[in-house]
């Protein structure tokens, strides 16, 4: 049986060790980006369409954030659907420059090809804070660690307009048991 001589075998063990250290190495979170694009459509209560930079068409999911669904796919809408999406498009009509800031503590995308982000017009206005204090939307966010960065302003805010009774909480007291 042949044997790796000990020079080629402590090199190997070494770039091994190497390996596993970046590997196993916490990813340091880099700066948000921040994309100014043009809003196409409102899709829903929490998701827009979007052109980006190529011209192309991108989905965005309003990051820390979750609406009632609205009827799709021979499925009914949930109490609140049709209120937060029309909410939305008021807030973002058609043509409204919108700033996309991405969270670098969130994922880039979700499990349906949309983008994450949190949606900001102009003059600075959080979209889905708005959606939140309107009581139209309530915070989400995912189970993993850490949580994005705008979690506990979005959950404050919820508890606000729940207890306040604002937007679809009047009518809707399981807003924010939707799917």
């Amino acid at each position: 049986m042949a044997t790796t001589p000990l020079p080629l075998r402590a090199l190997l063990t070494v770039a091994a060790l190497a390996a596993l250290t970046v590997a196993c190495t916490p990813r340091t979170p880099t700066e948000p980006t921040q994309d100014i694009t043009a809003v196409d459509y409102v899709l829903d209560g929490d998701t827009i369409e979007v052109t980006g930079a190529a011209g192309s068409s991108q989905r965005v999911r309003l990051l820390g954030i979750n609406t009632p669904e609205v009827p799709h796919d021979d499925e009914p809408g949930q109490c609140g659907g049709e209120a937060a999406a029309e909410q939305l498009r008021t807030l973002l009509p058609e043509g409204t420059t919108v700033q996309l800031v991405s969270d670098p503590k969130a994922d880039d995308e979700d499990r349906y090809g949309r983008l994450l982000r949190y949606v900001e017009l102009e003059d600075g206005t959080d979209a889905g804070a708005a959606l939140i204090a309107a009581g139209y939307a309530y915070a989400w966010a995912p189970s993993s660690e850490p949580a994005p960065a705008r979690t506990a302003d979005y959950e404050a805010a919820t508890a606000t307009a729940r207890d306040a009774g604002a937007g679809s909480w009047g009518t809707c007291p399981d807003l924010d048991q939707s799917r």
